[in-house]
């Protein structure tokens, strides 16, 4: 069965002075028979140093198992598909990482513009804010394919974000950091077509998240899509 991770930091950290490595994310990998990974850089190295996507689109160039992901930009740049990657990340824009969104960027005139640009591209992107915020967001777009990160859980309860996008059918979640009875709950209420494998590395490690998806009471079949059909399905790779 394949697996694919679907969200792990690469790269050195600006705030938090470590580094992942690309020899880390394949030992891990190999570990857990983990064969492609989706790599996206650091926060707060994106925004001191925007060279840093160039760096992981030279890492997936050089090696196949790497799925590069762009770190989406202050000033709302959609993904420059054309250079080859295969989604984008949005965290906490303009706001405070991990703890406040900045809900004046809901009313900044490019984000219009922003969202067009994303939905005719087509990529997924692992958006994270405050609940509210989402909210808001989701509501902007129409076909605009988004990953919520932790089941929601850095930006409110996840029981909250499970009510509030049941019904968005672009909504999808990722499973890192989460506990396998949330996870659970997920999969039986919006069902495993929108689950998908994650471990956030360095913050989860690969062999310990994906436990939780292996250990879950549903089919294998039900499995193979939360730990990689569904992740080739929204970056096209099912398509190659």
């Amino acid at each position: 069965m394949e697996i694919i991770d679907s969200h792990t930091h690469w790269g050195p950290s600006k705030t938090m002075g470590i580094e992942v490595t690309t020899a880390e994310l394949l030992r891990q990998a190999e570990q857990s028979g983990v064969g492609r990974i989706v790599i996206f850089p650091f926060p707060s190295q994106a925004l001191a140093d925007e060279g840093v996507n160039e760096q992981v689109l030279a890492v997936a160039g050089r090696d196949h198992r790497f799925i590069p992901y762009y770190y989406i930009p202050d000033d709302l740049r959609p993904i420059p598909k054309e250079k080859g990657f295969s989604g984008g990340k949005w965290h906490w824009t303009r706001g405070v990482q991990d703890s406040a969104s900045n809900y004046t960027v809901l009313d900044d005139p490019r984000l219009g513009g922003f969202i067009e640009e994303s939905e005719a591209i087509d990529l997924p992107i692992i958006f994270e804010e405050e609940l509210a915020f989402t909210e808001t967001f989701v509501g902007m777009t129409k076909q605009l394919k988004i990953i919520i990160p932790h089941l929601g859980l850095l930006g409110g309860n996840p029981l909250d974000f499970l009510a509030a996008f049941k019904p968005r059918e672009n909504c999808y979640f990722d499973t890192a950091l989460a506990s396998q009875e949330m996870i659970g709950r997920f999969v039986r209420e919006i069902g495993v077509e929108r689950v998908l494998f994650a471990s956030d590395i360095p913050f989860g490690q690969m062999k310990t998240e994906l436990a939780k998806v292996l250990s879950l009471p549903i089919k294998d079949d039900e499995k193979e899509l939360i730990l990689s059909k569904n992740i080739k399905r929204l970056i096209g790779l099912d398509q190659i």
